[in-house]
């Protein structure tokens, strides 16, 4: 059970609650954190100075005070009114990762709620109230809208999503044994005020993305040792020349899976095979920065204002403005063009070797397969465009910049599946490869593939790459 304490909080930890069911609990430094972060918000109100979303409006009306007797409507209405998100609810998993996010970020004390909302969203997750949250609405500088379906669903509003169907948020409330939440002053803004949806559903992208690294280099490996590939390239001699660790890491896995043979049919294969480590190392690199920028904003206060627990200030800043998030979710989409480009490449050298068998009828898979690999591989590279200066000014000018995270991060989603159907198709081709000349030695790794493409060959294409895609990837 994860317990959310001063401790750091790690991607694993969003996908063991999001995908594993965990529950979560508070330590009881948090509790004092809780406490104290609050009573820091109930001094400033009680000071009567001008704080924004605690007596001050937001966005453009930043400088319209709030009354004291307008506190609770005010509280409401941010939530109504920041509840403009549209599209499809996330799936369930991505949902819990962005509630669990958003309450690591209440348990920083950044945000001044009060315990008991805390323990509101804590139990929307151990009790599994799967919030209806909508997929499109966030500019990136904090997912408003996301979180305005968690904080309505809180408080007995908003929707839920009960055994696939979309229910009112009271009654999944109600059916989990939950009161709605009631939001002391400055609680609607502080619910608010996180980039949960971006890192949230980031973490979960990022775990499945170390797939992809490890799945590719078998998937070239395969490649490699059917059409009689030369190993040299991937020899520790010429990765200790270039001192790439991703590089050095993806040349050793390719190695450990190719099987001593013949000599190689040509001293020099094409790029896409020789340099497959340098590609690979680099989108392998790539996860590790973007994972690194990932766990640094889930242990962040992005708070505004904040709540600063030494000085007992609530302070106003941006840490919002996940421009960081961004562009590492835009050099993923770059990285992960190189490696669909590069197997695309390996299967159109799979195809041109397989022609003979086609004209004789020897084949079961479509040649045009390969058509699927380069249609996917168009998308991905369209996709690779980069969409974190695509803003746009809101709010009449008051925010006038925007780091456009969860677009980045749902292109990422897009890309790495598209990705994925590009190395399935080659090691569908590569397989059937195989199967057309037995006599190819082939390590226990690459025997399995090959072994689970011939007992399918009845399938369609598309359910043979579905199911190559879920062996490579799950």
């Amino acid at each position: 059970m994860p317990i959310l304490s001063r401790q750091p909080v790690s991607i694993s930890d969003v996908v063991a609650v999001a995908r594993g069911g965990d529950k979560v609990s508070f330590a009881a430094v948090t509790e004092r954190d809780l406490r104290l972060s609050r009573s820091i918000v109930e001094a400033a109100l009680a000071a009567d100075a001008p704080v924004y979303g605690l007596n001050r409006e937001l966005g453009a009306g930043k400088d319209v005070a709030v009354s004291g007797d307008e506190l609770e409507e005010f509280q409401r209405r941010t939530i109504r009114n920041s509840s403009g998100g549209i599209g499809a609810p996330l799936p369930a998993e991505q949902a819990r990762a962005v509630v669990y996010t958003r309450l690591v970020g209440f348990s920083r004390g950044g945000a001044g709620v009060t315990p008991e909302l805390a323990r509101q969203y804590a139990e929307l997750l151990n009790r599994s109230v799967d919030v209806a949250i909508p997929r499109t609405g966030s500019v990136g500088a904090a997912d408003l809208t996301q979180l305005a379906a968690i904080a309505a669903v809180a408080t007995g509003g908003g929707r839920a999503v009960v055994g696939g169907a979309v229910v009112d948020g009271a009654a999944a409330l109600a059916d989990a044994g939950l009161e709605p939440a009631t939001l002391a002053p400055h609680e609607a803004l502080a619910s608010l005020s996180g980039n949960s949806y971006s890192v949230g559903v980031g973490a979960l992208v990022l775990h499945d993305l170390a797939r992809i690294v490890n799945a590719s280099d078998l998937v070239v490996a395969l490649s490699v040792s059917v059409t009689g590939g030369n190993p040299s390239p991937f020899s520790p001699p010429v990765q200790a020349a270039h001192r790439s660790i991703g590089q050095a890491a993806s040349a050793a896995r390719i190695r450990a899976l190719l099987v001593s043979a013949a000599e190689p049919v040509s001293v020099q294969d094409p790029v896409s095979f020789r340099a497959a480590p340098q590609v690979h190392g680099a989108f392998a690199e790539a996860v590790s920065a973007a994972a690194a920028s990932v766990t640094l904003e889930l242990n962040s206060s992005t708070e505004n204002p904040l709540v600063d627990l030494e000085s007992g200030q609530l302070v106003s800043g941006g840490n919002f403005q996940v421009v960081g998030l961004a562009l590492a979710f835009e050099q993923l989409r770059l990285a992960l063009g190189h490696v669909a480009a590069t197997s695309e490449r390996r299967t159109a050298r799979l195809s041109g070797l397989a022609a003979g068998a086609r004209r004789a009828g020897q084949t079961r898979v479509p040649g045009l397969l390969w058509y699927s690999a380069a249609a996917a591989l168009a998308e991905v590279k369209a996709l690779a465009n980069p969409v974190s200066l695509s803003v746009t000014p809101l709010s009449e000018g008051a925010e006038d910049h925007s780091s456009n995270a969860a677009l980045a991060l749902q292109l990422l989603e897009r890309s790495a599946e598209l990705t994925r159907t590009v190395l399935a198709i080659e090691a569908v081709s590569a397989a059937e490869f195989a199967l057309l000349h037995p006599g190819i030695l082939l390590s226990e790794p690459l025997q399995q593939v090959v072994a689970l493409v011939s007992a399918s060959l009845e399938l369609h294409a598309d359910a043979l790459v579905e199911l190559v895609k879920n062996h490579l990837f799950d």
